[in-house]
């Protein structure tokens, strides 16, 4: 008996043994589903609330800069102008249809998509005129106006909000606002120690040149921003430019932006209205080498997720160049 016992005994070890030693089953993962869409209301610049009820399928940006917002904000296309592959480099897919100018862009073009969502500007007469025409079809159109790093944040929200895509709302709005702010913070702190800087903010094109004022333009909102006194708000020289106001005013930095793609006939309508005349010289900017040409793809294109890269390089030609 009790070697029976022993024996029993022995046996239960050997398997307690062996079951430790056992490799455990797989478990099979388990994968959680898909959140699906959800019908989302957004507000436009235009004031309109749009409720989008099924996901957008096939979207057409109607602007450059907004094809590559919806694309920050994890969206595709199906079309967009050719100034997003001229002025922007979006990697656009072949199938992507180029819609040719912004400024013509027809119904006709977008039916044939079979668009379900056009994004469009609330700046541009021939774009807003298409939305009746499209809404009666059943596509739905949201407007936006960008001209500053705000306009452009809440547009990218708004479409982040359709593609449910929050992290990159994140990643490309909020994340590039801290630059922003630290870059008004710096030029804040700057002014405070050396006062006002007094620029003059001039876009040349073959066809004419003008001086431009703060309001309207993203380089002249970036410049106020970071606490730039522009001599030409209120002043004449948005309406007659004139060589003999701009040495009264004396800037103390000067601003220039090349418009359009033929450099050189811009370049030569500069030398003809400002910098071939001989007083040009004699301003303080130009004596002291503060005469700087800007990147028009950060200053006169909307820069999107790069407006902190366009905040900080500002700010560092302003007080520290």
């Amino acid at each position: 008996m009790k070697k029976t016992v022993k024996l029993l005994a022995v046996l239960m070890c050997a398997l307690m043994l062996a079951s430790c030693g056992a490799k455990p089953e797989p478990v099979e993962p388990v994968v959680p589903d898909e959140p699906s869409w959800q019908a989302v209301t957004v507000k436009d610049d235009m004031d309109r609330e749009v409720t989008i009820e099924e996901e957008p399928q096939k979207v057409a940006a109607l602007m450059g800069s907004f094809a590559e917002t919806w694309i920050l904000a994890g969206g595709e296309l199906v079309a967009a102008p050719k100034d997003a592959w001229e002025d922007f480099d979006l990697n656009l897919a072949a199938n992507v249809e180029n819609l040719g100018s912004y400024q013509k862009v027809s119904a006709e073009a977008l039916f044939a998509l079979e668009t379900d969502l056009v994004i469009a500007s609330a700046n541009t007469k021939s774009q807003v005129e298409l939305k009746e025409t499209l809404e009666s079809a059943g596509v739905k159109v949201l407007y936006f106006d960008v001209n500053s790093f705000e306009d452009y944040l809440r547009m990218l929200k708004t479409c982040t909000d359709i593609t449910g895509r929050s992290d990159l709302y994140d990643t490309n709005g909020l994340q590039v606002q801290k630059q922003v702010e630290q870059a008004k913070t710096n030029a804040k702190a700057a002014v405070t120690k050396l006062g006002a800087l007094r620029i003059l903010f001039v876009r040349t094109a073959a066809s004419g040149i003008h001086v431009k004022g703060s309001e309207g333009t993203v380089l002249g909102l970036m410049l106020r921003d970071l606490g730039c006194i522009n001599v030409a708000d209120g002043s004449e020289l948005l309406e007659n430019l004139s060589i003999e106001k701009i040495i009264e005013e004396d800037p103390d930095k000067i601003f220039i932006v090349i418009q359009g793609s033929d450099t050189e006939g811009a370049m030569q309508t500069l030398e003809d209205n400002l910098s071939g005349n001989p007083a040009w010289a004699g301003l303080t900017a130009v004596k002291t080498d503060q005469v700087y040409f800007m990147d028009k793809s950060l200053y006169h294109l909307k820069p999107n997720n790069r407006w902190g890269k366009a905040y900080e390089e500002l700010e560092y030609l302003l007080y520290k160049g």
